[in-house]
């Protein structure tokens, strides 16, 4: 077995992923608060600059607020598309600091590394800052990798505003960007030979396997549905049983029934995670519920089904109780299968390192499920402990981070020595 030549600076990765993890840090109960378009998510695009500019990397943003830097190797063409590494910047509200930020963190740590064996690496490589990926703000969730993707849909960008009422137009420009010109973002695309991404699992399998690492296969698709239900408001009390059309029962009764379809099929998963009812009072019949439900199946006819049959169980729900339904699709990110050569590149180099590994599906969706549709992409995993994520409790151990690290760098050395 080959031994790599690859060598971590672990002082310095830790270092600059503690700097990170202090920009939008609250207290252990309140999490992360580095939403897009805030003044931290902003803050840490800013950390971004200056710590890539002290690598010697070439800093700038594109039109959609995502922040890149370029290495071009010495006596390697400019012209060469990059090999790109990262992830994003930007968190849930009240999250934890793993998630994406120490993507970012592993890449410039592997940029140090790689510029170290500049002489050996055929092709340039990019480190990339995604914005605006979790997207619980706006509803705009993979904005930043899906204007490089050129998959934007700006119909719903142009309306999309947060709860107080500020629309992502007002937010971007008041950094210095403008909505408009989003889909000029797509230019960059083609200078990327592809992306990789290193992320914590969010998930307990690697950790209950006692392994370090995974080399992710697919990136689920998701669907995102609005349920909503028309009945009749009326007195709680008065009101004879028999007569009754509330919208709430109706709800209650498609859960159950659609979550008995889910927890029997395969390769399937659904949320029923938010629930909307008017007017909300106790003593009142419901006249109105939203039922918003969160589909994910990393098989595009799977989730297809899915969404038919919760359409008609919702129909069958309404009909007994004399309430109208209406199913609205609000957010689809189509399945994608990662690149099976680089896949079996992160298997490498896990192996070259000693490591054990293990292929997963990715239960999540992430940048690389977005631009692994229009180039090459892969996705590494490290243990989260306990399964935690989008949590202030998330949290990977200082050595799993560490050994993320070593295979992201191990296997961009590989895919940057490949004749161009």
């Amino acid at each position: 077995m080959s031994q790599s030549s690859i060598r971590i600076d672990s002082t310095y990765f830790l270092t600059i992923f503690r700097q990170l993890a202090a920009i939008g840090q609250g207290s252990s109960q309140t999490g992360y608060m580095r939403v897009a378009w805030s003044e931290a998510e902003r803050e840490a695009h800013r950390w971004f600059r200056q710590t890539a500019e002290a690598l010697g990397l070439t800093v700038f943003q594109d039109q959609a607020g995502n922040s890149f830097a370029d290495f071009v190797p010495p006596g390697v063409s400019d012209t060469l598309p990059r090999l790109a590494l990262g992830s994003h910047l930007d968190s849930v509200p009240h999250g934890g600091t793993f998630d994406g930020g120490y993507g970012v963190a592993a890449a410039l740590a592997a940029a140090k590394a790689l510029i170290v064996e500049s002489r050996a690496l055929r092709r340039p490589f990019r480190i990339a800052a995604f914005t605006d990926e979790e997207g619980p703000r706006f509803g705009t969730g993979l904005l930043g990798s899906k204007a490089v993707a050129g998959l934007l849909d700006m119909d719903h960008v142009r309306v999309a505003q947060d709860r107080d009422g500020v629309a992502l137009r007002e937010a971007m420009a008041h950094y210095g960007f403008d909505l408009d010109a989003l889909p000029q973002a797509e230019r960059l695309k083609e200078s990327f030979l592809g992306y990789l991404e290193l992320h914590i699992e969010q998930g307990p399998r690697l950790e209950r396997q006692g392994l370090g690492v995974a080399a992710v296969t697919d990136i689920t698709g998701i669907r995102q549905v609005a349920v909503r239900f028309t009945g009749k408001t009326n007195h709680a009390g008065t009101t004879p049983k028999e007569e009754r059309q509330n919208a709430l029962r109706a709800a209650a009764e498609t859960i159950m029934q659609f979550s008995a379809y889910v927890d029997g099929t395969d390769q399937l998963t659904a949320n029923p995670g938010r629930i909307d009812v008017h007017p909300n009072a106790t003593n009142v019949v419901p006249g109105f519920c939203r039922l918003d439900w969160d589909i994910r199946s990393p098989d595009a006819t799977r989730l297809d089904e899915a969404v038919e049959a919760l359409s008609n169980m919702a129909e069958r729900a309404g009909a007994s109780f004399g309430v109208a339904v209406s199913v609205e699709t609000f957010h689809d990110v189509v399945p994608c299968p990662m690149h099976e050569p680089w896949v079996e590149s992160i298997e490498r180099a896990a192996s070259r390192l000693n490591l054990a590994s293990t292929r997963l599906v990715s239960w999540a969706g992430h940048d690389a499920g977005v631009l692994g549709r229009v180039m090459p992409a892969a996705m590494i995993f490290i243990p989260s402990q306990n399964g935690i994520s989008h949590a202030p409790e998330e949290f990977s151990s200082d050595q799993a981070m560490l050994d993320g690290v070593r295979v992201l760098a191990e296997t961009a050395y590989g895919l940057l020595t490949e004749e161009a």
